[in-house]
């Protein structure tokens, strides 16, 4: 696209020269047919024809320099529609993945079996995200540690052996502190340098905590290894996600729980 573009701008500023040239080939050749009262004469008389030439040669260069100026202001307005064009199909490719992960929303309130439903979340964040790897991790209370209980992308049996504890690594972090991590290559050798993995470089991560009613319950993970990084956008959908799908696994331990009561009492 942008060199289609810029194609279309080199015909035009070789159009605008052209057209230049031409206007004063012309207002030439008006000059030498009108310099004498003759018709066309070699013996030119400056001395009473300079002014006429230099009112021709200045509205030339009058003429000239507003299709510069006109140029110029389309070269800019078309930039700026550019600009929009570009912003307008981010935005919409930004709704879009939010109106997907919505819908993966919906999908998990209609799943009562957890591990099921963590396992399309997973699935449905790659291609939401275009990520290559994500996961979920839930606090168990019992041991307290974060478990990965789904996984999905690249390596995903390493990844779902992994435990770590409130605190220790970028999992971790983002669980005892609630905060959301962007991830990118300069802050992983500033933050994270112990954690990072040899032979494999990350583009972009995120780590989002999972929060019901403001108390987080797990961690959601995803990293991408090529492409574009992650930017503040998606990170606001992928906490809002990940608040969503925190609430769904609360709601889904309660149902689990009030069936064994009903067993119990049965």
């Amino acid at each position: 696209m942008n060199q289609i573009f810029a194609r279309v701008e080199r015909q035009r500023t070789v159009l605008q020269w052209l057209g230049g040239i031409l206007l004063t080939a012309m207002c030439a050749a008006l000059v030498l047919v009108t310099w004498s009262t003759n018709g066309v004469a070699l013996e030119l008389d400056f001395a009473q024809r300079w002014p006429t030439l230099v009112g021709l040669s200045g509205l030339v260069l009058i003429f000239v320099l507003y299709m510069h100026q006109k140029h110029l202001q389309l070269a800019a307005m078309e930039n700026r529609l550019r600009d929009y064009a570009v912003r307008g199909a981010a935005l919409q490719a930004r709704f879009g993945e939010l109106s997907f992960l919505f819908d993966v929303s919906t999908q998990l309130q209609l799943r009562l079996d957890l591990p099921s439903m963590l396992d399309l979340a997973a699935q449905r964040l790659l291609s939401c995200l275009d990520a290559t790897q994500s996961s979920i991790m839930l606090f168990n209370e019992r041991d307290q540690v974060l478990e990965v209980k789904a996984a999905a992308g690249v390596d995903v049996p390493l990844v779902k052996a992994a435990r770590v504890a409130p605190g220790e690594g970028i999992a971790g972090h983002a669980y005892a502190k609630g905060e959301s991590l962007l991830l990118t290559p300069e802050m992983m050798r500033e933050r994270f340098a112990q954690h990072e993995k040899l032979g494999r470089s990350i583009v972009s991560g995120l780590s989002v905590p999972m929060r019901f009613r403001g108390a987080p319950i797990g961690v959601m993970n995803v990293t991408r290894t090529s492409g574009d990084p992650f930017d503040a956008t998606h990170v606001k959908m992928l906490e809002t996600f990940a608040d969503h799908c925190a609430a769904t696994v609360v709601k889904t331990h309660h149902h689990h729980e009030m069936l064994q009561h009903v067993k119990q009492a049965a």
